[in-house]
């Protein structure tokens, strides 16, 4: 079988698709990946190949740090600029994803349900897709409200127009599109609840080994005599000088270390002795040394935090980062807090709380143990196979 998955050129929109991608790879099916940005130095360092990656440019770097945190901030750019990512561009991408279909010959595709030239493709060739999720979006309930959602009522028009011009109608939940074949959320009922009849929670999805975007660390600087507060806010929102400063503020005098993953800010900030701060951070394993998690509440930093057990303090900026708060919030296992508002003493409060031995980390373990008994990668693969094997011939 040959499966060809589309991604946005985003880490935490390509981190979700590495676990499924390589169990495929480890069941001897031939996997390869496209992109609308070279993506394929990280691709290449795990034996992926980016179909047609000569085609396109890396990835903009205004598309981050302290332009984005910026941009975010201001409701009517921050639509168009929604608008530009799901809309911009479209059916140019699927000249290209139809070119990259010719090429490799996939049986069937796996993509990023965002990525819109995707579905458009798959059915103009036939092909069954995929939907492979890198948010929260297709479990979100209807009472949910959000600036997202009010943004995707607000293009539904003009997306529904795209789709029509390639003779397409398609569902959506949020912003993205539902496969009529399989729609994959990273994720158990523990964080989310009962799933839409037509979603399958299959549990977290973690790279098999590598992930590609290891960077060195100064793990010799990690103490074990305090507990670790891992503080990241992605790897595009990560411009954040006033959310980082009441974290500084609000450790002060505490017995903890904080490590923060601070971009460019990371060389800027003024750092006690007990805080370390780098560019980029490997989460997965300082995870697994980590107490508690401070995020943006990205659905990847979100999933990743609670496989390993570790509660969140959680200050959502934008986007779908408001609906994996309030799941969090709903399910026991974080707190919610506008760091961007909030007092140092208040932040102080809330690690507190979260450094303790209360409901919030007894939730985070619960969902951690739904999530060792579901291996999202392998039950993945397993339903993409389903898509062109007999269910019998599954694994």
């Amino acid at each position: 079988m040959r499966v060809l998955f589309v991604v946005l050129p985003e880490r935490g929109h390509i981190h979700p698709m590495l676990g499924p991608a390589a169990e495929l790879m480890r069941r001897g099916h031939t996997v390869a990946f496209h992109a609308p940005r070279d993506v394929s130095a990280q691709l290449g360092r795990l034996g992926f190949e980016q179909i047609h990656a000569d085609e396109v440019p890396r990835p903009a770097e205004d598309n981050r740090g302290a332009a984005l945190a910026e941009l975010v901030r201001d409701g009517p750019r921050l639509r168009r600029w929604i608008r530009g990512l799901l809309l911009g561009g479209v059916s140019g991408e699927v000249v290209r994803l139809e070119r990259a279909l010719a090429s490799f010959g996939p049986d069937v595709i796996a993509a990023d349900p965002m990525a819109y030239q995707a579905p458009i493709a798959a059915a103009r060739a036939g092909l069954p897709w995929a939907g492979l999720s890198s948010s929260l979006n297709p479990v979100v309930p209807e009472e949910m409200t959000s600036e997202l959602m009010a943004t995707a009522r607000e293009l539904a028009a003009e997306r529904d127009e795209l789709f029509a011009r390639h003779g397409l109608r398609a569902r959506f939940r949020v912003v993205d599109c539902l496969s009529p074949h399989l729609n994959v959320v990273f994720s158990t009922e523990a964080l989310v609840g009962p799933p839409p009849v037509d979603v399958e929670l299959v549990g977290p999805s973690l790279p098999l080994g590598r992930r590609g975007d290891e960077v060195d660390f100064p793990w010799a600087r990690l103490r074990e005599d305090v507990p670790v507060i891992y503080a990241s806010l992605g790897s595009q929102l990560f411009h954040q000088p006033r959310i980082f400063a009441t974290l500084l503020a609000a450790v002060a005098d505490e017995p903890c270390q904080l490590v923060l993953s601070a971009g460019d800010l990371a060389d800027a900030l003024p750092l006690p002795s007990h805080a370390i701060a780098v560019p980029y951070a490997p989460q997965l394993a300082l995870l697994a040394r980590s107490a508690v998690l401070v995020t943006h509440g990205g659905a990847n930093s979100v999933m990743e935090a609670l496989h390993f057990g570790v509660p969140l303090l959680v200050t959502p900026l934008c986007n779908d980062q408001f609906h994996n708060a309030e799941f969090v919030e709903r399910s026991g296992a974080g707190l919610r807090l506008d760091l961007e508002r909030a007092t140092p003493g208040e932040c102080r409060q809330a690690l507190r709380a979260l450094l303790g031995a209360g409901p919030q980390r007894q939730a985070a373990g619960r969902i951690a143990d739904s999530y060792r008994r579901q291996d999202g990668a392998a039950r993945a693969a397993a339903l993409i196979e389903g898509l062109v094997r007999p269910a019998h011939d599954v694994h």
